[in-house]
């Protein structure tokens, strides 16, 4: 099998996994569909507040669902029931893990939109049984929507290298991981700013930074821009390095 990229076999694959997933997707559709009706019943949210209701519902399933979900893209290859089967699947350790990439970022992106939007109609007809009730609907072009689903695409690439590098609980380990990762940079910071800026009172390190703007906004412009490209870069890698871990078990199993 070589590395290229078929798109039939990469819509044989998507296909293969809808049809051994879509079972769970319905059951937890179905239950999140309840659960934001009660909210909606509950909170008593007004119509022209409905569209926050609903855009902060979306982000809560796409970062909780597509975050696990993304760290469970691999399972079959930690699975000696399965991972055999899965590595004798006719098709490319790259469209292997497209595959999975896809389905965990653009289809549940847009499943979810859709699903959210469909929700909305239905909160909307339950609160029209009840006199002088109403709710707004949910608008999936809001331009609000974008920041989440791109901040989604960051989170979601760690769990999705965790997927194909962990062996066992891979969301655990990854959460875990980026978190000490997440407070090892903190301190790094903090220590880095104690240095260049050496205020005499540690607690005055707020003040100190705020007079030295003016001096330093150049560098706080190429610190936006090194965030930018690391907000771009880090996920491509995490992509990359999770195709690699595909095609090292493919290679190593002498496929």
């Amino acid at each position: 099998m070589n590395g290229n990229i078929s798109i039939e076999r990469l819509w044989w694959l998507l296909r293969a996994d809808f049809a051994s997933g879509y079972r769970a997707l319905v059951t937890v559709s179905a239950t999140l569909a309840g659960i934001i009706l009660i909210a909606s019943l509950i909170s008593l949210e007004s119509a022209a507040a409905a569209q926050v209701f609903f855009l902060s519902w979306y982000g809560g399933m796409l970062y909780v669902w597509g975050s696990i979900a993304s760290s469970r893209a691999f399972a079959e290859l930690h699975d000696k029931s399965r991972n055999q089967a899965y590595l004798l699947i006719p098709a490319s350790a790259i469209e292997k893990t497209v595959a999975r990439l896809l389905a965990v970022t653009v289809g549940l992106s847009v499943y979810l939109l859709v699903f959210t939007t469909v929700v909305a109609l239905l909160v909307a007809g339950v609160h029209r049984l009840f006199p002088g009730g109403g709710h707004g609907l949910f608008n999936p072009l809001d331009e609000r929507l974008w920041p989440i689903i791109t901040g989604y695409l960051f989170v979601q690439s760690f769990f999705f290298l965790g997927a194909a590098w962990f062996r066992r609980r891979h969301f655990i380990k990854t959460a875990l991981v980026v978190t000490l990762a997440a407070i090892g940079f903190g301190l790094f910071v903090l220590l880095t700013l104690r240095v260049v800026f050496a205020p005499e009172d540690f607690a005055d390190l707020g003040n100190a930074i705020a007079r030295a703007v003016d001096s330093y906004r150049n560098l706080l412009r190429l610190f936006e821009s090194v965030t930018d490209i690391l907000a771009v870069t880090l996920p491509v890698a995490c992509w990359i390095i999770a195709w690699l871990r595909v095609r090292e078990a493919q290679v190593s199993d002498g496929i």
